[in-house]
């Protein structure tokens, strides 16, 4: 996978407090981690979006 070399300004105490959560070791780690975390929830979210109310308890009324 390819990477890019960036620069950003983060919240020291954030950043800190992300990295003791995600068990990360480095900032890069960190923000890798945080970033697939975000990606997940989007796929997630879509994924309940899509199929959201299938299979409910009144999913074929009026049908």
């Amino acid at each position: 996978m390819a990477k890019s070399q960036v620069t950003v300004r983060l919240d020291k105490d954030q950043l800190a407090r992300a990295r003791k959560i995600l068990g990360a070791e480095t900032v890069t780690e960190a923000i890798e981690r945080a970033l697939a975390l975000a990606t997940e929830k989007a796929t997630h979210d879509a994924i309940i979006r899509k199929y959201g109310g299938v299979g409910g308890k009144n999913a074929f009324a009026g049908r």
